[in-house]
């Protein structure tokens, strides 16, 4: 608006009427102006306010947390959005996901293991990915750890397998079969030889499967995917391994150790050696270690279960096509997938950063070699019948518990009647849904 021309039409006017009050004559009186009309104003509409940015979760643990937390502010300030991660105990994430997410109370995003995907497609409770180009880059263990029914469910970050650490102070090296390392423990003289988790009352069948399925026993055949109708922890390779595991328990060479033991026998030099994966490494530098392959069984290489780690989509999530931009153009990338090496060394699943690990880091390079004797740990949701019976069964072996089970009233008087009960308890609790 002109507001110097109201102004002055203002004054002029004001002026006139003082001269008439005056008494001026009509003559005398001063001809009023014509006051220009000020034009229009024409109000502005009100600033339009932006809608606040889409809001992703994350339900990560800690060390997963911590690292992409210096990270994540630059794919915020690109991708025009706000990423929570939220500190979960990774223990809990699958139950939790199962429960929230219907109830639209979940995260979008979530890490959690591979051997949960037969549970959570089946559910309905995650939606398959297109990795797209990045595939390639992923390797083979990893793809088939995240598929299910000809879908893949989640980007393959991390793959883990377990070795056998050495105290390089008493020893240079793994023995390639269990006859040496019993001779080479003989020679150290230390209290105990093989410390590995899955005895002392503490049951554990996935640090114990090498004993099982190195030499034709297994779980569920696998080929290319898990059969639960074939279930081969009875067969007379199977049998003939628990009756081999059973000997290395009777001459000493594996100890009755459960995780803590085992790991603090190493920590302390009390054993000369340790079977236990990457995540590891932390605790067993308390000493000056090495890390080799599991020694082979009449043979046949040492076979563990490969696990798999991940991150998932939640079906529930409302931002999909968001979700999937975060996992494909930030955490898929090599600077995030370092970083979260860096804060918890585990094998990576890509293979643009398995070529620099492997480079620079050789006990990596030495799990990663165990991890490719290895297959993936099964992943469909009758797995969630085994782990109960058969660490049961490998405990009984580890402790040397035989006899009657005073309630059950069942009779295990063998590593053979371990097994085949373990696997008569499997057949079962599948058939019966």
């Amino acid at each position: 608006m002109n507001n110097s021309r109201l102004r002055f039409g203002a004054i002029l006017l004001i002026l006139s009427m003082v001269l008439v009050a005056c008494g001026g004559s009509a003559e005398d009186t001063v001809e009023e102006p014509a006051v220009e009309e000020a034009p229009s104003e024409t109000l502005a509409a009100p600033a339009t306010t932006s809608p606040p940015p889409e809001k992703l979760v994350v339900w990560a643990e800690e060390k997963v947390a911590v690292a992409l937390d210096p990270l994540v502010g630059a794919y915020e300030q690109a991708a025009g959005v706000d990423v929570e991660v939220v500190i979960y105990d990774f223990g809990s994430i699958k139950d939790d996901v199962l429960t929230a997410g219907p109830a639209g109370e979940g995260p979008d995003l979530f890490i959690s293991p591979h051997d949960i995907v037969g549970e959570v497609a089946t559910n309905g409770v995650v939606a398959p990915i297109d990795l797209g180009s990045i595939q390639s880059d992923i390797f083979d263990v990893g793809i088939a750890g995240f598929s299910y029914g000809g879908e893949v469910y989640g980007f393959p970050y991390a793959t883990e397998a377990i070795a056998m650490y050495y105290n390089s102070d008493l020893i240079d090296g793994v023995p390639s079969t269990w006859e040496e390392v019993k001779a080479a423990c003989d020679a150290a003289g230390t209290e105990l030889c093989v410390g590995a988790p899955g005895g002392g009352g503490g049951g554990d069948a996935y640090h114990n499967m090498p004993f099982i399925q190195s030499d034709g026993g297994y779980i569920f055949k696998f080929d290319g995917g898990f059969d639960p109708s074939d279930i081969g922890l009875d067969n007379a390779a199977a049998l003939a391994s628990a009756e081999y595991l059973d000997t290395l328990v009777k001459n000493g060479t594996i100890a009755a150790t459960d995780y803590g033991a085992s790991m603090t026998a190493f920590q302390e030099g009390r054993s000369l050696f340790w079977m236990t994966g990457p995540w590891a490494r932390g605790d067993a530098s308390a000493v000056n270690y090495g890390v080799g392959l599991i020694p082979s069984f009449d043979g046949s290489a040492a076979t563990p279960f490969v696990g798999v780690r991940g991150m998932f989509i939640s079906a529930f999530s409302e931002k999909k096509v968001l979700a999937q931009s975060f996992i494909l153009d930030f955490f898929a990338t090599v600077d995030v997938q370092a970083a979260m090496y860096a804060q918890d060394p585990r094998l990576p699943a890509t293979k643009s950063l398995f070529a620099i690990v492997e480079t620079e880091d050789p006990i990596a390079a030495q799990f990663a070699a165990s991890a490719a004797n290895g297959i993936p740990m099964p992943n469909i949701p009758e797995m969630g019948s085994v782990w109960g019976p058969v660490g049961d069964a490998l405990l009984i072996i580890r402790d040397q518990n035989y006899g009657t089970n005073e309630d059950t009233g069942v009779t295990v008087d063998s590593a053979s009647d371990a097994m085949k009960l373990a696997a008569q308890q499997v057949r079962d609790a599948i058939a019966g849904g």
